[in-house]
């Protein structure tokens, strides 16, 4: 029997770091001198791979439905993880297999004409999902292949992502065009993975474009080598000043969103890329301040130890704490009043200091990101760079 997949083969014994490639491939069954044998056959395997089905260790067959079942061989020490074009023909090649499994005479042709696979690289993809990440036998595999580099989930539902695959040294991960969750408890919850050690210090890109994001999450502070970003086509009304702590980050694609400004803080600094095209910055200057509203709806009428705040409240101490030690943790950990000031905070623009609204005046100025490919509207001449400055009892910080 035979049918037409894609399909990851991994190796458990190499220890050797690779990156999990989907490839277009044919499985079938075989005989020889009494013998059963699995076989591939594709592009990169065209004198075919066989496999003693003798060897064969588990088959995870709980995702059939959805077109998706491991098999772990034992020898060689790798796992096959096939995602078909058809679920029934899948079905039935599990059947086959469980009954030469169980030692029942098999009837299998001796000859399969293979239409050819063309070598199309555009047609590879790295490990690639349509259900839940954690709810399966066959997803809960990737999760223990520690030299896992490049994740792709574009495309696809997406309820959650299991923090464990913060444990993975992933450099590359996408999850572009993905329907994340809409309640507001898995959202709380959906960045968790940013906050694990290994994930913070290995990952290199983030692709979260076109998955119906209103904030960045400041989760992504915690991500100390991320060099690129793009979080293109969302909803994302403001970038968070927070985005220019992340000293390694040179490509940031924000492209069709509907930005009224751009950090000035973040215009400062040299990038590779740049890509702000299709945004809202020409919109009137009293609407640049709208993603204040929530902060002040929710910090305004609380009581101050001062009115001046020359004596600063201890949630706001603590936040600062914070943001220079910028230690991950999971958001939980944390009263959730004070994810609100990731969203506001910044730095003086004179002298430095990390503040909040409360103690700062918030301005623009006119000009444009500074890249060596920079992306932008034809007519775009400048744009809305906000910037903050101190305000300590009704004065401006003087410092040059």
């Amino acid at each position: 029997m035979l049918i037409e997949c894609s399909l990851i083969i991994y190796d458990l014994v190499s220890p050797v770091r690779k990156e999990l490639v989907s490839h277009r491939s044919y499985l079938f069954t075989q005989i020889v001198t009494g013998k059963y044998y699995l076989c591939v056959s594709n592009s990169t395997y065209a004198n075919r791979i066989h496999y003693d089905i003798a060897m064969l260790e588990k088959i995870l067959y709980k995702n059939i439905k959805e077109r998706k079942m491991g098999l772990l061989f034992k020898d060689p020490k790798q796992v096959l993880m096939a995602t078909a074009d058809s679920s029934e023909m899948l079905y039935l090649f599990y059947r086959q297999l469980n009954d030469i499994i169980d030692g029942k005479n098999i009837i299998i042709g001796k000859r399969h004409n293979l239409p050819k696979i063309e070598h199309n690289e555009n047609c590879y993809n790295l490990v690639r999902y349509s259900n839940p990440l954690d709810s399966n036998v066959f997803d809960n595999i990737l999760l223990k292949i520690n030299h896992l580099s490049k994740i792709v989930m574009e495309n696809c539902d997406l309820p959650k992502i299991p923090i464990n695959i913060g444990n993975l040294p992933i450099r590359y991960l996408s999850i572009s065009g993905s329907n994340i969750p809409t309640s507001q408890f898995d959202q709380n919850i959906y960045w968790n993975w940013m906050s694990m050690k290994t994930i913070s210090c290995t990952l290199v890109v983030l692709k979260i474009n076109a998955i119906g994001l209103k904030l960045l999450p400041f989760e992504l502070l915690f991500l100390k080598n991320l060099q690129s970003l793009s979080a293109s086509k969302n909803f994302l009304t403001f970038l968070p000043h927070f985005i220019a702590e992340m000293k390694k980050l040179n490509r940031l694609i924000v492209a069709d969103n509907m930005l009224t400004y751009y950090p000035d803080r973040l215009s400062r600094r040299s990038f590779k890329t740049v890509d702000i095209s299709n945004n809202l910055f020409d919109v009137p200057e009293s609407l640049r301040f709208k993603h204040l509203t929530k902060y002040l709806n929710v910090f305004g009428s609380l009581k101050r130890p001062d009115k001046e705040l020359n004596v600063k409240p201890l949630s706001h101490l603590s936040f600062y704490s914070l943001i220079k030690t910028r230690i991950p943790f999971i958001r939980q950990d944390i009263p959730q009043t004070l994810w609100l000031f990731y969203d506001v905070v910044g730095r003086c623009a004179k002298c430095n200091k990390c503040i909040l609204p409360d103690y700062s005046v918030i301005s623009h100025r006119n000009g444009l990101p500074r890249a060596i490919n920079l992306i932008k509207d034809q007519n775009t001449i400048n744009i809305p760079l906000q910037f903050l400055l101190c305000r300590v009892s009704r004065h401006l910080c003087v410092r040059r």
